[in-house]
């Protein structure tokens, strides 16, 4: 499903931001009314530096965070079977850190 980030977009910096939050696409509004015709190259081309320092492309910058971040259904249990306070204890743990993560990247 396509994402797109937009506000707050000036330069490659925010659209790798974005990018590592699962944004498929940027909307470049403000800064291009702002800065005038150059804006959209000007940020590309910091994107394109900011990218070869990471060694990755757009796509796979937008898949990791779309695998580290994205909620995944629990697994479910079997009508019998009750949840143990371990179980409960590790659920909320993977939740603790996947929030760090997110706060990290925000």
């Amino acid at each position: 499903m396509p994402l797109i980030g937009c506000g707050g977009i000036s330069s490659g910096e925010d659209c790798l931001d974005y990018a590592k939050a699962g944004a498929t696409m940027v909307q470049v509004y403000t800064s291009f009314t702002y800065g005038g015709a150059g804006t959209c190259r000007r940020i590309k081309d910091e994107l394109n530096g900011k990218l070869a320092k990471e060694g990755k492309t757009w796509d796979q910058v937008v898949n990791d965070a779309v695998q580290n971040l994205s909620w995944r259904e629990p697994v479910v249990q079997e009508e019998n079977q009750e949840f143990t306070v371990q179980q409960l204890v590790r659920e909320a743990e993977e939740l603790g850190a996947m929030l760090d993560r997110i706060e990290k990247q925000l």
